[in-house]
């Protein structure tokens, strides 16, 4: 796993401003701060914002033999309001052959179907990164439905499946589309640099508390 997918993916942390003061609040969500980034917690998702740069969406596969606690990311991310956003998926364990292509079906149903021309890895041999006219259809078709599956060949030629949970994506997507605009417009944000150092709860874990979805959301 490369650092880069080691940063984002992190455990996080609750801010406290202060010991009794009121959590702070954007787009109607309390939210929390880490790595520089404003973020809230949404059942199975992560959605992370940086003022005037990325928005993120993100869910993980657990899995007790990945050296952080998951075996495949799924996340929906675009640089900023108004455009597309882009499927970016992660394989830490089982990787995929590109060559072969992926299929994504929601709720067992088929979604998506995507060649190889349209994966790019951006970061690193294990990221894959989808163009933005698949990636708008499958957050579509996402929206309604309780689970994701990621099919695709692992490179040793074995037919591979992950499952993700969709607990909890429109209230994250909702949020990120708003706290983009916000930030951007520089209503709120993590600490300036000088401002009185934030105290810390102890760490939550950057993972989903609802890693599969049980068809009941």
């Amino acid at each position: 796993m490369k650092n880069r997918n080691s940063v984002w993916l992190a455990a996080a942390g609750v801010l406290l401003l202060g010991n009794a003061a009121e959590a702070e609040q954007l787009c109607n969500q309390e939210v929390h701060q880490k790595f520089e980034e404003t973020r809230i917690y949404s059942r199975s998702f992560i959605a992370t914002c940086k003022p005037g740069s990325l928005c993120r969406i993100v869910t993980h596969r657990l899995d007790k033999r990945a050296p952080l606690g998951f075996s495949h990311t799924l996340a929906f991310q675009r640089a900023e309001a108004n455009a597309k956003w882009h499927l970016m998926l992660v394989d830490v364990l089982e990787l995929a052959d590109v060559d072969a292509g992926f299929s994504m079906t929601v709720d067992k149903k088929p979604a998506v179907e995507i060649s190889n021309g349209s994966i790019t890895a951006p970061v690193s041999v294990n990221e894959y990164r989808i163009g933005g006219d698949l990636s708008d259809k499958l957050l579509t078709k996402s929206k309604p439905g309780d689970n994701i599956n990621w099919h695709y060949t692992t490179r040793d030629g074995k037919p591979h499946d992950v499952r993700f949970s969709l607990a909890g994506l429109t209230k994250a997507l909702d949020w990120a589309e708003c706290a983009q605009v916000e930030l951007a417009a520089g209503k709120s944000g993590p600490p300036a640099q000088g401002d009185a150092t934030p105290e810390y709860s102890d760490p939550e874990p950057d993972v989903p508390v609802d890693p599969v979805g049980d068809g009941q959301d």
